[in-house]
């Protein structure tokens, strides 16, 4: 055997390794991209319905804002009819007692005199 028939059956034995190891590295590769694949297909199931439940929960969430956002503004109008019925009250109420006490004392201070 000469040197260049070795050195073409080293050749040979390397291009051969090479390719055996190029087909175990495609075979895992391959096996690996379907797992990815079928993954995929699994989280595409179960995440679909979950989106849907999540805009559900998300529009039911909106409609229950929007009630209290509503119950906020009667419980404003509310507080604001009763303060003008407080100062109301109060006028009412102190305009009177004010001109009572103020009519008492000077009739007190003229009987005294």
């Amino acid at each position: 055997m000469t040197l260049l028939e070795a050195a073409g059956l080293v050749a040979i034995i390397f291009i051969f390794g090479f390719a055996v190891a190029g087909i175990i590295v495609a075979i895992s590769l391959f096996r690996l991209l379907n797992r990815v694949k079928i993954l995929a297909e699994i989280l595409n199931d179960s995440l679909i319905p979950i989106i849907e439940k999540l805009n559900t929960t998300v529009t039911n969430l909106d409609a229950e804002i929007s009630s209290i956002s509503d119950l906020t503004q009667s419980m404003s109008s509310i507080v604001k009819q009763l303060e003008k019925i407080v100062r109301l009250a109060q006028i009412l109420v102190t305009s009177p007692i004010v001109k009572l006490i103020s009519t008492s004392v000077g009739l007190v201070n003229n009987l005294k005199k």
